[in-house]
């Protein structure tokens, strides 16, 4: 079993795949072959059938899993079966066409304009220079944790009325180039004029910071706030600032480095906080 699920880890790492996606992977393929061991007495790829997976998604279910997990466990193991085709250590795949959960399309979480204020306020008034810059650049730019840790100086350009940074390996290896608007200009400009290192953000022992550790200066700031934030949410919070301007879809995902519009329409959903503004509308008292 050991070998199998290795070489699907090589597979996945010659992908691109960031390490956290992998990490994901892998835990949700060992769950998968631990329980067909639990269940069968082993795990053997080349006797697992389409009734296996059917009853792994129903055993999810009745753990009261959300769709989306369920759901992301299926991509997963079809993921690997798809794998194992190629590489011929199965003749077909058995979790083509396994019916998946519907999941209620609801947008994803940003913050409302109180949780902003209360951020905002909150790092300039405890902020140190890097941390600020961080989450100014995060919010201003929609940049995912993963490629805002990964930035070098050289990365950045910045002029008196424009400039923009420098993805050169996004989400799937695509490079792109988001613009600077003033108000993150004006905060780089200091900030990068003072680092003593090639990375933008730099961390210990020659090496950028890490995504936990960004995820951590975040962290600290959201508490001070009083606001629950995660370095997604705001990326959510830049494309639906974006949708909320008038900007078009194709420009937001541009901006964004989505490459499906669906992926972007999610931020022209209500959210849960508009959902519940609706409803009390009709409220009595």
């Amino acid at each position: 079993m050991e070998k199998f699920l290795s070489n699907f880890k090589t597979n996945l790492q010659g992908r691109g795949l960031s390490q956290r996606t992998v990490r994901s992977y892998m835990q949700t393929i060992h769950r998968f072959a631990g329980w067909l061991a639990q269940t069968y007495g082993r795990f053997d790829p080349r006797s697992v059938t389409a009734l296996d997976i059917a009853n792994y998604r129903n055993n999810l279910i009745n753990q009261k899993k959300k769709p989306a997990t369920v759901n992301h466990a299926l991509d997963v193991i079809n993921s690997f079966f798809t794998w194992a085709c190629i590489v011929d250590l199965v003749k077909t795949n058995p979790a083509t066409g396994i019916k998946r959960v519907q999941e209620q399309k609801n947008a994803p979480r940003w913050l409302d304009r109180r949780e902003l204020g209360a951020l905002i306020r909150a790092v300039q008034k405890y902020g140190k220079e890097r941390d600020t810059a961080l989450i100014m650049l995060l919010l201003h730019t929609g940049l995912r944790i993963s490629e805002a840790v990964s930035l070098r100086i050289e990365d950045i350009t910045l002029r008196e009325r424009s400039g923009f940074v420098i993805i050169r390996q996004g989400k799937g290896d695509k490079y792109r180039e988001v613009p600077l608007n003033v108000t993150v200009r004006r905060i780089l400009d200091v900030y990068v004029n003072e680092a003593k290192s090639g990375w933008l953000f730099p961390g210990r022992r020659g090496a950028h910071i890490t995504t936990r550790s960004a995820e951590n200066v975040l962290t600290k700031y959201a508490r001070l706030a009083g606001v629950d934030v995660t370095p997604h949410m705001l990326r959510h919070t830049f494309g639906k600032m974006l949708v909320d301007t008038g900007e078009s879809l194709d420009r937001v995902a541009a901006l964004m480095g989505h490459a499906d519009l669906n992926t972007t329409a999610r931020y022209t959903r209500p959210s849960v906080q508009d959902l519940e503004h609706a409803v009390e509308k009709l409220a009595w008292v």
